[in-house]
């Protein structure tokens, strides 16, 4: 190399340094910004690829100075997987928390009671309505205090049922606004992935386009656990450039693959604004609605076209679908791709914990559930479990009540003589009946916990609680009262069979108030399970997220060095220009 081939040694060494310092500033400035990858500079030695013919064998090859190769990012895809898959278990226990922590504000009965008796609202009335009809035993019948304790008992449950009603309803809303979400972040990082594309075709690594796509897939484990793929993909001859493809974890389920991202959609898409009511399977979409030609049911078997009128679905799974991977332009990638169903037991994490706070029924659960849908139906409990065990503690108070007023020894089909006597709690204010049979006779409605109500005869007082069962009894006989006040201490078999007939669950056995209390411990139970697994997640989560900072975040400490490194580079690069400017000057000057 000759005297001004050294010029060009020194003029890259200063271009390095250079971009050494601007690299290293850019890392320190980016300190507190969310998402940035510390960004590491890349230099080779550039060393001659020939050499002159003629060449003295006894001539030194050295090389020409050092060349900026790239600019990289300090990452772990290892410490990203950790990082993600701790997400999803953190995304997936929080959502369940927080709505095991909103049904303890509707169920949880300490501190509801009075000062006096602290023992909630409903077990407060229940104690009521057991201490009247003891009294009415010592001192008289007072049907109208008795009847009026009850009122205020079936208002409790229907206001409970009304609250879980609204609650179930909510995390509908959740649903929906999280699956809008999800398909926000995916279209995102389906552009993102288009623009690092066009950047790696030009040349350019993209760096903080890469952050972005980082911090949304970050966020996107939260709600579902994922599966992150990198390879390269082939654009033209000898030319091959990253792609990124996102799936569900463990499963060959894409929701990104490069420039093609799909999209969720609770239930059935096209279904709209009706996807969790009751449509008509007669209704044609192309025709003008009509009389003939409605698009939902009503709940008393009717057509209607207005969704406000329409029955609720309440027992759906909450489907998610994904339609068919497509690109920005809404090009499908497989022309034969049709969309997928996913099933209860494919996701994990936020999305797939508020689905079965919408659908798990625990003991409630039907063997179909079971085999068909989720092995662990039985032991999973959200929404509808707490909806059906208080309709099932409704149900049999309602039932045994009713047996005791209406037939001898409370269940052998004889009915009492007393003109009094007849059911008391039915199924609205406006009837006596507190069941709906078929053509067949098999029961297609009963009490619970929503519809639990005093009968309208009883509440017009041509039905009153028997104080005998024997017409011919002396005056002051109390048999029958005596039976209602044993109720309330005998251990009763709340069958879920009552609620569901598919049920496949054991039937609890004991009192009504050891039945309000198992609802509240196993919600409490529920609650204490989840915190804790909670927390280890939290810790672990944590762990891994300090773990990927120490490798991916801006040390100030390192930088420092980094500085001084390239700051000293610089100036002996630039000391290395003076001296070489220095010697050419005396070799010319010397030679005048």
């Amino acid at each position: 190399m000759g005297t001004f081939g050294s010029f060009t040694t020194v003029r890259l060494g200063i271009y390095s340094a250079q971009k050494g310092l601007d690299v290293t500033g850019n890392n320190i400035t980016n300190i507190n910004t969310v998402g940035y990858t510390r960004q590491q500079l890349k230099q080779a030695s550039l060393i001659p690829s020939v050499s002159d013919r003629y060449v003295s064998i006894y001539s030194a090859r050295i090389g020409q100075g050092a060349v900026v190769s790239g600019i990289t990012q300090l990452r772990d895809p290892g410490l990203d997987i950790s990082y993600r898959k701790a997400q999803s278990d953190v995304g997936s226990y929080d959502a369940k928390l927080e709505g095991l922590n909103d049904l303890a504000t509707i169920l949880d009965e300490v501190g509801k009671g009075s000062l006096e008796q602290d023992d909630g609202v409903i077990l407060s009335q229940l104690n009521d309505l057991r201490d009247l009809i003891s009294e009415s035993i010592t001192n008289g019948t007072d049907n109208t205090l008795i009847r009026t304790s009850a009122e205020e008992l079936t208002t409790l449950f229907n206001s409970y049922a009304t609250k879980l009603s609204e609650l179930k309803t909510t995390y509908e809303e959740k649903l929906d606004q999280e699956v809008d979400q999800i398909n926000d972040i995916l279209t995102q990082i389906r552009d993102l992935n288009e623009a690092i594309r066009n950047s790696d075709l030009r040349g350019d690594p993209g760096l903080e386009l890469r952050d972005q796509r980082n911090v949304l897939l970050d966020e996107l484990s939260s709600y579902i656990k994922l599966d992150i793929k990198y390879s390269m993909e082939s654009v033209g001859p000898n030319t091959e450039i990253e792609k990124l493809t996102v799936s569900i974890a463990g499963t060959n389920t894409k929701l990104v693959d490069g420039v093609y991202s799909t999209q969720l959609a609770t239930e059935d898409a096209a279904a709209g604004e009706g996807r969790y009511l009751s449509r008509n399977p007669n209704f044609n979409p192309t025709e003008a609605i009509s009389d003939k030609n409605r698009p939902y049911f009503k709940p008393d078997g009717t057509t209607t076209s207005n969704p406000d009128h329409a029955a609720k679905i309440e027992n759906t799974n909450y489907s998610i679908v994904l339609s068919p991977l497509a690109n920005k332009a809404g090009e499908q990638q497989l022309q034969r791709d049709k969309g997928t169903v996913l099933s209860d037991t494919v996701l994990y994490g936020s999305l797939q914990s508020i689905r079965e706070l919408l659908t798990e029924k625990g003991s409630f659960a039907t063997q179909d559930d079971i085999d068909d849908i989720d092995p662990n139906a039985a032991t999973k409990r959200g929404i509808p479990y707490y909806q059906m065990a208080l309709d099932s503690l409704a149900y049999e108070f309602a039932t045994q009540m009713n047996n005791l007023n209406t037939y001898q020894n409370g269940k052998d089909g004889v009915k009492l003589q007393s003109p009094t006597s007849g059911t008391l709690f039915s199924m609205g204010s406006n009837t006596d009946d507190a069941v709906t049979v078929d053509g067949s006779g098999a029961v297609i409605a009963h009490i619970t916990a929503a519809n639990i109500s005093v009968s309208k005869k009883w509440a017009n007082n041509e039905v009153q609680i028997q104080t005998t069962d024997d017409p011919n009894a002396a005056s002051g006989d109390t048999s029958r009262l005596a039976e209602f006040l044993a109720l309330f201490d005998k251990k009763l078999e709340f069958n879920p069979k009552d609620i569901d007939k598919a049920a496949a669950g054991a039937a609890y056995k004991g009192t009504f108030e050891d039945m309000l209390l198992n609802i509240e411990s196993t919600l409490a139970k529920d609650q204490m399970s989840t915190d804790a697994v909670l927390n280890n997640y939290v810790i672990a989560a944590n762990d891994a997220y300090v773990s990927r900072e120490g490798v991916t975040g801006v040390d100030l400490n390192d930088e420092a060095t980094s500085l001084i490194t390239y700051q000293k580079a610089y100036t002996a690069a630039c000391r290395l220009l003076t001296t070489l400017e220095e010697a050419l000057d005396s070799l010319i000057n010397a030679t005048m």
